[in-house]
C-alpha cells in the first residue's frame, strides 16, 4: 500500500506511526515549498535523516556540538576538520571511535538529539507532503544509528508544546524496576498509540513484577523488555515505583 499524502489531512505522528507499526523498510520524504528532509528507516526503525541543502560535513556538526574540536578530529583522522567534507561519515565516525576521541554512546546521544530536533521542526508546519518509498536504502557511507520512534516524537511533541520532559526520562531503566501505570488527565485531549510489543508489556504492568519477571513470564529478551518499558516511559504511561533486590525484597520509592 502506497503511504503519501499530504499533513493536512494525515498528521506526521500518524505517518511516522504507520512506519514504525509496520516495521517498514524505506524513505519518508517530506517537502514544503523549499524545505525537504529524507528519513530512511528499517524494520520500523528511524537509522538516518538528511535535510534539504545541507551539505555541513558530519563532523562539523559534532565540533558544533562541542563533542569534538578541529585538534581531536586531525589527530584521530590524519585529516584537518576543514578538509572533513572529503571523508566518508562512517570512516570519519570509525576513527574518532578508536582514537577515543569520541563514543559510541555520545554518537548516539547526537543522532537522537538531532532527529527530534528535526521532528520539532515538521511537527511546526502547517501543511506539506509526504511520501514513502518501500526499499530505498541509506546512501553509501552514512551513519546508520536504529532509533526507536515512538519516545522520540514523544519528546519532540513535548518540546514543541513547551513542556519539560518528565523525570522518568532521565535514567536507563534497569532490569530490577518495578514499574506502574502513571496517573493520567482523565479529561486531557489526545490519544495514546501504542505498538503490539509495547501492549504484550502493558498487559504485564501490575506494579509488583520487576522488569527481569515481565521478561521470563512473557519469554522475551531482557534488553528488549528494558527498551519497551523506557518507550513507555517516555511517553508518560507508565512510572517506576520501586525495585526488587535479588534476595526479593521489594524497595518502593
Amino acid at each position: 500500500m502506497t503511504l503519501a499524502g499530504n499533513l493536512r489531512q494525515v498528521a506526521l505522528p500518524e505517518v511516522l506511526w504507520s512506519i514504525e507499526s509496520g516495521q517498514q523498510t524505506g524513505r519518508l520524504l517530506l517537502e514544503r515549498g523549499q524545505l525537504r528532509a529524507e528519513i530512511y528507516f528499517a524494520g520500523g526503525q528511524w537509522l538516518l535523516a538528511e535535510r534539504s541543502g545541507d551539505a555541513t560535513p558530519f563532523a562539523y556538526h559534532l565540533a558544533h556540538a562541542g563533542l569534538i574540536d578541529a585538534e581531536q578530529f586531525q589527530m584521530a583522522t590524519g585529516v584537518p576538520l576543514a578538509h572533513a567534507g572529503m571523508m566518508p561519515d562512517v570512516q570519519a565516525a570509525r576513527m574518532l571511535i578508536s582514537a577515543r576521541v569520541l563514543t559510541q554512546e555520545q554518537l548516539r546521544q547526537w543522532a537522537l538529539s538531532d532527529a527530534i530536533g528535526l521532528l520539532g521542526v515538521v511537527l511546526a508546519w502547517p501543511d506539506g507532503d509526504f511520501i514513502f518509498d518501500e526499499g530505498t536504502p541509506v546512501p553509501q557511507g552514512r551513519i546508520v544509528l536504529p532509533l526507536p520512534v515512538t519516545p522520540m516524537l514523544a519528546q519532540a511533541m513535548r518540546a514543541v508544546r513547551g513542556a519539560p520532559p518528565p523525570p522518568h526520562e532521565v535514567a536507563p531503566l534497569a532490569p530490577d524496576l518495578v514499574i506502574d501505570f502513571a496517573e493520567m488527565d482523565a479529561h486531557a485531549d489526545g490519544t495514546i498509540h501504542v505498538t503490539r510489543e509495547q501492549w504484550r508489556l502493558l498487559t504485564m504492568v501490575d506494579g509488583q513484577m520487576p522488569l527481569w519477571g515481565i521478561a521470563q513470564a512473557l519469554q522475551a529478551p531482557e534488553p528488549v523488555i528494558l527498551r519497551l518499558a523506557g518507550e513507555l516511559a517516555a511517553m508518560g504511561i507508565l512510572v517506576i515505583v520501586g525495585s526488587v533486590t535479588p534476595a526479593g525484597m521489594e524497595s518502593f520509592a
